[in-house]
């Protein structure tokens, strides 16, 4: 009888905390993903952007880079039409002004998506030690708002990386 109370008493427990922690992405992925909102994880929001909104677990990712996807909704942002304007006002708006921080912008390219012009950037850290060098974003519209991820690299992204990033982009809906 004790085992069985505490079976009980141990899913309800478990039950309060699965509810309490379901608060839904603003966007999906087609992908198996798993979304940590800044909400529910106080810690997060501290050390973020106020667009950042929580993480992406790809949990069928083997590439530990890529295993992660920072969100960002970028409502302050007016114009709909991608540009390389846009894409910088974009990453000021998630890394701050982009000639006061210490990470550089490299690379831009807009690329069509499966949501319209989508913007790819790196922003570098120019420390040699850098934990995180490369910061690989992407920034586009997702149902006619606009959204950015994130991608934390420990080393410079290779060609099928970045393939792999774009592919994640494009399963988000």
């Amino acid at each position: 009888m004790m085992n069985k109370t505490t079976l009980l008493i141990a899913s309800l427990v478990m039950t309060a905390v699965v509810q309490a922690a379901t608060t839904p992405p603003p966007i999906s992925s087609k992908e198996d993903v798993v979304f940590g909102h800044k909400k529910e994880q106080k810690m997060l929001a501290m050390v973020n952007a106020d667009s950042f909104v929580g993480y992406f677990t790809r949990t069928a990712q083997t590439d530990k880079g890529l295993r992660q996807a920072e969100l960002y909704d970028l409502a302050d942002l007016s114009s709909l039409k991608m540009d390389e304007e846009l894409c910088k006002k974009a990453l000021s708006s998630m890394f701050g002004p982009l000639n006061e921080i210490t990470l550089k912008a490299e690379g831009l390219q807009i690329w069509s998506s499966h949501s319209g012009k989508t913007c790819e950037a790196s922003m570098v850290d120019p420390y040699d030690k850098a934990l995180i060098p490369e910061r690989r974003v992407q920034v586009g519209f997702i149902k006619a708002k606009p959204y950015g991820i994130v991608f934390k690299l420990s080393k410079k992204a290779t060609a099928e990386q970045q393939a792999n990033m774009r592919k994640f982009w494009d399963s988000l809906r």
